[in-house]
């Protein structure tokens, strides 16, 4: 009925088949949960930036789960964590809620003096949150008061890498 295995059969293996190996977290950074989430024309960008060595810890304004579109997401972070030095940045992706709370995390991360990389339409409020003037692109990291436009991939590898 079944195959029996004979005791001096060769052990089963398959060494041609490596397993995923996940990247090494160099840095845990918030990733600003928001309505409608998204990345815009860099829709890989989180795969990138995680690629990159940077873990993305959920983050909630108001510290509640977010459901949108039959998911729940649970916090994983607190707005208290940048201060802290929990965090070693913010991530802002594009997203339909409200922009107060964009501006109010931007504010906070970069009197912390952390880095924040952002995505979409949150490009010009993390940009006026700062108080520089935004120029078009798809993403921009802003660093110890500098406005620097990510407009590929390989400009949002280079940023996440430089956010230790």
């Amino acid at each position: 009925m079944y195959a029996k295995r004979h005791a001096n059969a060769a052990p089963r293996s398959n060494n041609r088949r490596q397993g995923y190996v996940r990247p090494l977290v160099r840095a845990r950074v918030g990733l600003l949960m928001r309505k409608g989430s998204n990345f815009g024309e860099l829709a890989d960008a989180e795969q990138v930036v995680r690629g990159a060595g940077l873990g993305l810890a959920p983050l909630s304004n108001n510290n509640e789960p977010l459901s949108d579109g039959g998911m729940t997401i649970m916090a994983t972070a607190k707005m208290a964590d940048l201060d802290s030095g929990a965090l070693r940045g913010l991530v802002i992706p594009d997203g339909t809620d409200a922009d107060s709370h964009v501006t109010d995390a931007a504010k906070r991360a970069m009197s912390a003096g952390l880095p924040v990389m952002a995505f979409g339409d949150s490009v010009a409020l993390v940009a006026s949150a700062a108080g520089v003037t935004a120029t078009a692109g798809h993403a921009a990291l802003i660093s110890t008061g500098k406005f620097q436009v990510l407009d590929d991939m390989k400009a949002v590898i280079a940023a996440a890498e430089a956010i230790n």
